[in-house]
């Protein structure tokens, strides 16, 4: 929690920043830019972790993994995080960042899984119903998961509905450990 706390304030710091200079659509490619390659390469991720490696060091690695793929300002906030010994932390700042922008936007995230892919039809009826009822500017993902059988599953936030075939087999499932019927009639 401690941790979650510390990343909103380091980027809030960075979105206020952002918005002050008119650049927050940079930043924020930077920022996602920087979650996906610490979210995808974990012995970056141990590296800044590590306390024997010194922040002189980091620094010179993360200004070789970065250079000349994001703004002088995202490159600076890194440093003085570094600086500041937050390395660990910015993976989180970043998906903080990222999170902030969305809720600025007023953009969410929908996730839609199903056994097979939907066409670009359905998708669109199902964004504009969704985006009717939430107020919300709405960017749907797909994942296609054929353990669901059929039907699908949202989830949004913390919003989960669950329509899935298999969720319908495994509710008559216990349905039917429940059921009282007695032999002998």
């Amino acid at each position: 929690m401690k941790n979650i706390l510390l990343a909103r304030r380091y980027a809030k710091a960075l979105f206020d920043l952002a918005v002050e200079d008119g650049k927050l659509e940079a930043v924020k490619d930077d920022m996602k830019l920087v979650a996906d390659v610490m979210t995808e390469n974990r012995p970056l991720r141990r590296m800044m972790a590590s306390p024997v490696i010194p922040p002189v060091r980091k620094n010179a690695v993360i200004k070789k993994v970065f250079e000349g793929k994001i703004d002088k300002r995202s490159q600076a906030f890194l440093d003085i995080l570094i600086r500041k010994g937050r390395e660990e932390q910015i993976h989180d700042i970043a998906q903080q960042f990222y999170e902030s922008y969305l809720e600025y936007k007023n953009i969410a995230i929908v996730e839609v899984t199903t056994a097979s892919a939907i066409d670009g039809t359905l998708s669109s009826k199902m964004l504009k119903v969704m985006e009717a009822r939430t107020q919300k500017t709405l960017q749907l993902q797909q994942k296609i998961d054929p353990e669901i059988i059929g039907g699908f599953k949202l989830r949004m936030q913390d919003y989960q509905y669950d329509a899935s075939i298999s969720k319908v087999i495994s509710r008559l499932h216990k349905e039917f450990d429940k059921n009282l019927f007695i032999k002998g009639f």
